[in-house]
């Protein structure tokens, strides 16, 4: 009995800049990983191009060094040490000797492993675990960094470290392509975005091009009871109010003058007006909500 022919990937054209973080982003089976395996050369399109630092010979030894990639839920046998690690994935892309030296220790130190570069696997946590998959995805110098999942599971500690290191990498003119579920981790990282639904891009931008501007924070003093129920029948929501301190949610139809307008009205002393805009898995389930409404 033949299976059925799935077409992963629809239309799919997505130029992604040198030196920029960019968050590819979708539900399960949306063809992320198949994006990836193409881009690794492990699989290839029915039609179209893929190119590669302006490169489309991608299977090659010269492209295949300047990529780096970290696999999801990567694994390295437990009697290795860190050290060990990284010289056998040198050595795969043909580093030896002093070149090879210097490279596991420049990994090293950009990910923070030196103290423990002679420790087995079996004794690193699941951070120091992450880190050291990222120094083997690094070991070639790579220009282009795939990155799968970096920083699920990991505790907030561990996902700001891994995010500082990977915002260091894209400032040394280094190209991310981040594919990640942590909606909030891709949001602090990315310069750039796409959402793949069934197979098909979308929508593709910055931040500031996608994510829409939608109420605005004012923080305000001088607010007492009275003045709260009358602006609360505005529409106005009262947050993290201390005393006669407090932030107010303001939505609607006010605009930032009416705001204004509104304080001085009531006496208030107002301290800040700060534009709230979604975030990002609001735009990723707004996004995704209507493609899957399109479709049935």
């Amino acid at each position: 009995m033949r299976g059925q022919d799935v077409h992963a990937l629809k239309d799919l054209s997505i130029e992604i800049r040198e030196g920029e973080i960019f968050g590819y982003l979708g539900p399960n089976g949306s063809g992320k990983t198949t994006t990836i395996k193409m881009l690794l050369g492990l699989i290839f399109p029915t039609v179209g191009v893929i190119e590669i630092l302006g490169s489309r010979a991608i299977s090659s030894a010269a492209v295949k060094k300047d990529i780096g990639y970290l696999p999801e839920g990567a694994y390295y046998p437990d009697f290795l040490r860190g050290e060990e690690i990284l010289s056998y994935y040198g050595k795969l892309y043909g580093l030896g000797g002093a070149d090879l030296k210097r490279r596991i220790d420049t990994t090293l130190d950009m990910v923070g492993m030196q103290h423990a570069r002679k420790r087995m696997l079996r004794g690193y946590s699941k951070g120091m675990r992450q880190r050291i998959g990222l120094a083997q995805a690094l070991i070639s110098d790579p220009r282009i960094l795939i990155l799968d999942e970096p920083t699920t599971g990991l505790d907030p500690i561990a996902r700001k470290e891994i995010r500082d290191i990977l915002l260091r990498l894209r400032d040394q003119g280094k190209t991310l392509l981040i594919s990640s579920h942590e909606l909030l981790e891709v949001e602090l990282m990315s310069d750039r975005v796409g959402i793949l639904f069934n197979g098909v891009l979308q929508t593709i931008g910055s931040m500031d091009e996608l994510l829409i501007k939608r109420e605005m924070t004012v923080d305000v003093d001088g607010l007492n009871d009275a003045i709260a129920e009358e602006i609360k029948a505005l529409g106005v929501a009262i947050e993290d109010r201390t005393g006669a301190r407090a932030q107010l949610r303001v939505g609607g139809s006010l605009s930032i003058f009416d705001v204004i307008d509104l304080c001085k009205t009531k006496s208030l002393q107002l301290h800040s007006v700060t534009p709230r805009r979604e975030t990002l898995e609001e735009l990723f389930v707004r996004v995704v909500g209507a493609a899957e409404a399109a479709r049935s």
